[in-house]
């Protein structure tokens, strides 16, 4: 206060300002605000003014200058002690295969507890196939197996459930299948009920998948990318609409079709045989295309029995298995019967050497089906043709229809 105050009017001002009840204190402070020099005959005047302000009776009409630039920030500060642990989070949260359509199956599973969701997978297919209870044509699941060998008795594969593999060499299942389950049952072509395997390895047999057992009139069976050690038979119901398609696989031991329509593209079979037998009451439908056999493939038919029709073979080779020579391989085998057509349709490329194709019955013939026109051809003696030689075999049958005339 000494500042503001000279030493003879002090006597003065601290009265007053015990009348107003101030201190000197405040009075410096509202000095300090204003940012004036304080004139000892404006003093009490200004006190009083300044008491209105800090009571809030009046507005100050001084203004602040602007504000100075900021200073440099200050030096950091020590780091706080570290806080409470928060509460346990919920855990692996997933939907339910009811909501994903997905059953999670791999060695880290537990029947016991499992939901089969990705979070509380099950141990087993067979639990796995029995926690599905809801599937139709129109919501499909995928039972998707981890890594491992599962050795495990008979399951009965469900209509409209796949089953997915890690891989062939990562998913290996020792466990038969069929489908004699009450979900493929139908009165008529009703449901379009599909099933199959992806990316996984068949290891135990038998695999006998018979749509008659089942009583399915369109079942449906699909294989991708799968390897198949034993042999699986096929056996339709009615009709072609039960198919079996088999793609991109490996089969180790052939398989046996009755009826059915088949279509096996770009797969391998290394050893055993394809059997196709005619049905009384269904027909058969063959597509072979690409790929091939170390084995042989072998036609039945059955007197009174429908065709089988189509047969075609393309660019499917049937070769001879060095393990297991002719004739145990390398043949086409067609045993038909004179009361019923049967046509094989091959490409060159499918069909082994005269002396390995074997066709029985006066109905049966062996149709190629690559045009001459296509097929390269060279001269055995060069001599024997005026230059240019033919290069197909075309060419060379019109050259020589041309020397001979006319052929009755």
């Amino acid at each position: 206060m000494s500042n503001c105050i000279p030493p003879n009017e002090k006597k003065n001002v601290l009265s007053k300002l015990k009348d107003l009840k101030l201190h000197a204190a405040p009075y410096k402070k509202i000095c300090k605000k204003c940012e004036e020099s304080v004139e000892v005959e404006k003093t009490i005047m200004r006190m009083e003014f300044h008491e209105k302000v800090i009571k809030g009776k009046r507005k100050c009409k001084r203004k602040r200058g602007p504000v100075g630039p900021q200073g440099p920030a200050g030096p950091r500060g020590l780091r706080g002690p570290q806080g409470p642990q928060g509460p346990a989070g919920p855990g692996c949260i997933e939907p339910p295969p009811v909501a994903t359509q997905i059953v999670y199956v791999n060695k880290a599973g537990n029947d016991a507890t499992a939901d089969g969701s990705e979070c509380h997978p099950f141990l087993t297919v067979t639990a796995a196939m029995a926690s599905i209870v809801d599937a139709t044509p129109t919501k499909r699941y995928a039972i998707v197996i981890g890594p491992g060998n599962y050795s495990e008795p008979l399951v009965h594969l469900k209509a409209n459930v796949q089953l997915v593999g890690a891989s062939t060499l990562l998913t290996r299942l020792s466990i038969p299948f069929d489908i004699n389950d009450p979900t493929w049952f139908e009165t008529g072509f009703v449901n379009d009920n599909r099933s199959g395997f992806v990316d996984l390895t068949l290891l135990t047999g038998p695999l006998d998948f018979n749509f008659v057992t089942a009583s399915s009139f369109s079942g449906k069976l699909f294989f991708v990318s799968v390897n198949i050690t034993p042999s699986p038979t096929f056996t339709a119901l009615t009709t072609s609409v039960n198919q079996v398609n088999i793609r991109d696989c490996m089969l180790s031991s052939g398989y046996t079709q009755n009826g059915i329509n088949m279509v096996m593209f770009a797969s391998f079979v290394s050893s055993g045989n394809i059997v196709i037998n005619s049905q009384a009451t269904t027909d058969a439908q063959v597509n072979l295309v690409g790929g091939g056999i170390n084995g042989n493939v072998i036609i039945n038919v059955q007197s009174g029995h429908i065709p089988i029709d189509p047969l075609n073979l393309t660019s499917f080779a049937i070769t001879e298995n060095i393990f297991n020579p002719f004739p145990n391989s390398g043949q086409l085998i067609v045993n038909g019967v004179n009361n019923v057509i049967t046509r094989v349709r091959a490409t060159v490329d499918s069909i082994p050497i005269r002396s390995r194709v074997i066709l029985t019955g006066t109905n049966t013939t062996l149709i190629r089906v690559d045009d001459a026109f296509g097929l390269a051809y060279t001269s055995g003696n060069p001599a024997n043709w005026v230059d240019p030689d033919p290069t197909t075999v075309q060419e060379a049958l019109d050259r020589i229809a041309a020397q001979i005339g006319p052929i009755a």
